[in-house]
Formats: structure tokens, sequence, C-alpha cells
């Protein structure tokens, strides 16, 4: 059995209400009844999960490509850190596949 990477889910923006907030992003999400204020990259990474869901490494092609920032080791790092954190605030969820 081989254990494909894990594919990262999200119900944004439909379960949410989005609000900019001085920079920020504030977002209440209905499911929960959480309120969360959220900065960069965090609201890309809800938006391109809307669009498509993925696994880590295809979200941090995704979002460099989308700012504009050269993807390395770093830029890795801080997604996965972010995915990590966006999945313990319920506003994503992870869908371990297995092959």
């Amino acid at each position: 059995m081989v254990t494909s990477a894990p594919i990262y889910r999200t119900d944004y923006p439909d379960s949410c209400r989005i609000e900019a907030v001085d920079g920020m992003v504030l977002i209440f999400h209905r499911p929960s009844g959480t309120t969360h204020f959220l900065d960069v990259p965090l609201p890309d990474l809800l938006s391109l999960l809307a669009e498509a869901p993925g696994d880590a490494d295809s979200l941090c092609d995704r979002l460099c490509a989308r700012l504009g920032i050269e993807r390395d080791g770093e830029a890795q790092a801080v997604v996965d850190r972010r995915l990590d954190e966006l999945a313990a605030a319920g506003l994503v969820w992870i869908d371990r596949c297995t092959v």
C-alpha cells in the first residue's frame, strides 16, 4: 500500500463571512461559530484551496506563482506551517488518500 501526500480541502468562502480589516482578513466560519483574523499568506492559501484542493507541494507552487515569489525550501516550510495552522483552526481539512 502506497500512501500519497495529504490533500487539503476547504469550505471557504461558501461557509464564511469575510471582511477586510486594516490589511488583514476577518473570517467568521459559520459551521464552527469561530472568528479568525488572518494575515498573508493565509487568505491566499484559502482562496487557492477554494479553487482546487491540493497537496502541500502543489499549493506551494500555486501560492508562489500567485505572489510572484521564488519557490524554495523556505516557501515550502511556510506553506507547511500555515496549512497546519489552518487545519488546527478548522478552516481546512486533510484527506489522507491511499493507493
